[in-house]
């Protein structure tokens, strides 16, 4: 289970590996993302980096994020195939779900 924050985080670090891969870049390099505190200028500029840090954990420790550490803080991060599959699903369900609850009320 994830905060709600870290969901925020991580649709945002899917949104912007989409945004790479349709501008060329390559899986392997769309995947990857610098310190926290890059992440928190790029994408989170109104949250401070300490709360963009503390996501990128939880993300790690719940397998959507390979973090790498250093002085407290991450140094590198990447997206884990778990990530993006998980993400890829999501519409894919969401729309299930609408159509399951449409169906209810279909005689």
């Amino acid at each position: 289970m994830l905060t709600k924050d870290s969901k925020t985080v991580l649709y945002h670090l899917y949104k912007e590996y989409c945004l790479r891969r349709s501008n060329g870049l390559s899986r392997s390099a769309s995947k990857e993302f610098d310190s926290s505190e890059s992440v928190q200028k790029l994408l989170f500029p109104d949250w401070s980096v300490s709360d963009v840090d503390d996501c990128m954990c939880e993300l790690g420790r719940n397998g959507y994020l390979d973090n790498h550490h250093a002085s407290d803080f991450i140094y590198d991060s990447s997206l884990t195939d778990k990530a993006i599959v998980t993400m890829e699903n999501q519409k894919k369900e969401t729309l299930l779900n609408v159509v399951n609850f449409l169906a209810q009320f279909i005689p």
